[in-house]
């Protein structure tokens, strides 16, 4: 008896447009991408990353959601879908999420981190008070993030993993702690038996924000140069994923335009391009994914003030906690850890390090984006919360407890994919 098939996947057995697999073609990988840029022209669309009440007067780069969907022949999928947002709130994720329940897999929406997106959490409105989130254009986000999901779901088709890693040379500086830079490229390629190209997912913790807070024009910026490159040279879905950017993890010094948005984009993409040329497809793939909730104390008080007050959404509970995801995706050659914001490089390393991977990566912002991830031990409470300089981090984050609380978790998850 042919077992029952999930919706928009194919089955054993079944005659369906998927080619039959043979002993060793077990995975299945399915992407789409599509435009996310919000409208101009009319409503004013308050872009996110720098100081409140900027305008977009103009695009540069369309803002996408890419999509990409891996499954063991009858496993249950995972879908990894990034949109090119400073992030989104766990209340959004979990919104998608549930719209797509129906196909029994498991999701993480996150974000590339550009600063030269629509506000999606509410911090750079016009003034302290108000929101900068359009309502309406968020939903509309959130459809398309929906519709992407289900696309990639549909178009799983045989494939084969290859992964490796790359350096990113002459693109991160972290301002933070100068000595400390993690500018690690993990780079995955998902190809169909004949080579040609499904997907390619690449790794890496710098903000991408060329452009500065004087840029007024709506762009993917470097992460979408990045994506551009890839699907010139390879076609398939590229997919940028937001790494360990917190603590400052930013583009090395040089001009703030849209040419150097483009030039380090395609750095990027020759690298990891250069490194994949060099990989062998893993041997034994396998899809294997593990999420858990954490509940986490809120500290900061900035933090409390701007969900009491609106500004951003919140689920702080009664005993002043707020509840987050966190995940691990094992895939035989590379596993990845899932962190919910923007955590620093010495936790990001030492996250890689557990992973005990040939191809170790992180996944940012994946399903929340609460800012700021710091180590306990270089967390500096500010003097003055509304003047933190030079502790902006701190006040940016949860508060100290956060960075252990979510190491623990994944230390947990971990175990568990090796027992």
């Amino acid at each position: 008896m042919v077992p029952p098939a999930r919706p928009g996947l194919p089955r054993r057995g079944a005659a369906c447009c998927v080619p039959c697999l043979d002993t060793e073609m077990t995975l299945l990988a399915g992407a789409d991408a599509r435009v996310i840029t919000p409208t101009l022209g009319g409503a004013p669309v308050f872009l996110a990353g720098f100081q409140g009440d900027r305008r977009a007067t103009g695009l540069h780069r369309d803002l996408r959601v890419r999509t990409l969907a891996l499954c063991e022949e009858d496993g249950r999928p995972f879908v990894l879908a990034v949109c090119d947002l400073i992030g989104l709130l766990r209340r959004d994720t979990l919104t998608v999420r549930a719209a797509v329940a129906d196909l029994s897999a498991d999701v993480v929406v996150a974000a590339t981190h550009t600063h030269s997106g629509p506000d999606t959490i509410g911090l750079w409105g016009p003034d302290r008070a108000t929101t900068g989130v359009d309502g309406a254009d968020l939903t509309r986000i959130l459809r398309c993030v929906v519709a992407s999901i289900r696309a990639a779901l549909a178009g799983l088709e045989p494939a084969r993993l290859r992964a490796t890693s790359a350096r990113a040379e002459g693109v991160v500086q972290n301002y933070r702690d100068p000595e400390l830079v993690d500018d690690d490229i993990a780079a995955l390629a998902l190809e169909r038996p004949d080579g040609s190209s499904i997907a390619t997912l690449v790794s890496l913790g710098v903000h991408p924000e060329v452009l500065d807070g004087d840029a007024t024009v709506v762009s993917a910026d470097m992460a979408g140069a990045c994506c551009d490159a890839i699907e010139a040279a390879r076609g398939g879905v590229a997919v940028w994923v937001a790494g360990d950017l917190g603590g400052m993890q930013s583009p090395a010094e040089g001009s703030r335009t849209p040419e150097e948005a483009e030039r380090k984009g395609q750095l990027v993409a020759a690298a990891a391009l250069r490194a994949l040329e060099h990989a062998d497809p893993v041997e034994m793939p396998r899809v294997r994914y593990a999420g858990a909730e954490v509940a986490l104390p809120l500290w900061n008080p900035r933090y409390r003030r701007a969900i009491r007050a609106g500004l951003v959404g919140g689920d702080l509970r009664g005993d002043g906690t707020i509840v987050t995801d966190v995940g691990v995706l094992d895939l035989g050659g590379a596993r990845a850890a899932c962190w919910p914001g923007e955590v620093l490089p010495a936790l990001g390393l030492e996250s890689k390090r557990r992973l005990a991977a040939d191809v170790p990566l992180l996944i940012g912002l994946a399903n929340d984006e609460l800012g700021y991830i710091l180590p306990r031990e270089v967390f500096v409470e500010p003097e003055d919360w509304d003047d933190p300089d030079p502790h902006y981090e701190e006040s940016m984050s949860l508060g100290p407890e956060t960075g252990p609380l979510l190491l623990e978790a994944l230390d947990a998850l971990i175990g568990g994919l090796t027992t």
